[in-house]
């Protein structure tokens, strides 16, 4: 079955239905996609389908699909691995959870610190919604992943000591060292895990406390001083490797 390159994602659970406005407006006015034509469509559940596009209804800019054959399917994630996300300036939360996306992060958790320069704006989770489906139609993964609305650090480090999981820190200061036969170790252990690296200014002293009492593990990826958004890669490279 011939089908261009592109994804594109729905959310109705019959065999027909319409995609979103932006889906509709991509197909159409930007690949020319026509009446009769083959697509593919993915719904973050683990399934990407082959479907034929049976109407364009350009008054309405909506274009109605018809499910025709499972194309592959992907088994859901064996771990949950929640990326605690800061806050930054000029559209780089946006990237951060453009790179989850792509590297296996199953729960993005936004948040505040006291330290933060950007502060949430509204339609917040919107914006980092739609970056995440996006990231998802271009990756090819098939599981969506779930973004919480933003917290404050030190209220959730507070209740994040009793879990029982893997909790990693990206941290320059006072990282302990650990091989990788222990970390992979850790890692095989537990089935949640907990990834956290700062924002801009970094954390303060009684949210480094807060991180040690929690039973995070501080990992330093280099003598220098990195961007949050390099740290934020750091622990996802990590994670993968494990």
């Amino acid at each position: 079955m011939q089908e261009g390159g592109n994804r594109f994602f729905f959310n109705f659970d019959q065999n027909t239905g319409f995609l979103s406005e932006e889906e509709s407006h991509h197909l159409v006015n930007v690949l020319r996609k026509k009446e009769g034509d083959i697509i593919r469509l993915i719904n973050g559940k683990g399934i990407e389908f082959f479907a034929k596009i049976i109407e364009i209804q350009k008054k309405n800019k909506k274009v109605k699909v018809e499910l025709i054959k499972v194309a592959r399917t992907e088994p859901a994630p064996k771990k949950e691995i929640v990326a605690l996300v800061p806050l930054l300036k000029g559209g780089k939360t946006e990237f951060l959870i453009e790179k989850g996306v792509e590297l296996g992060i199953t729960l993005f958790i936004p948040f505040e610190s006291d330290f933060t320069v950007a502060k949430p704006k509204p339609k917040l989770k919107q914006r980092l919604e739609s970056k995440m489906i996006s990231a998802l139609k271009q990756c090819g993964r098939l599981w969506k992943p779930e973004i919480e609305n933003p917290i404050v650090l030190k209220d959730f480090l507070n209740q994040l000591k009793n879990e029982k999981a893997l909790k990693l820190c990206a941290e320059k200061e006072e990282a302990v060292k650990k091989c990788y036969a222990e970390l992979k170790k850790l890692f095989d252990e537990n089935t949640k895990i907990y990834l956290l690296s700062g924002p801009e200014g970094g954390f303060s002293k009684e949210e480094i406390q807060l991180i040690k009492e929690a039973g995070l593990i501080k990992i330093s990826f280099s003598s220098y001083v990195l961007r949050s958004e390099t740290a934020f890669l750091g622990l996802l490279f990590l994670i993968n490797f494990l």
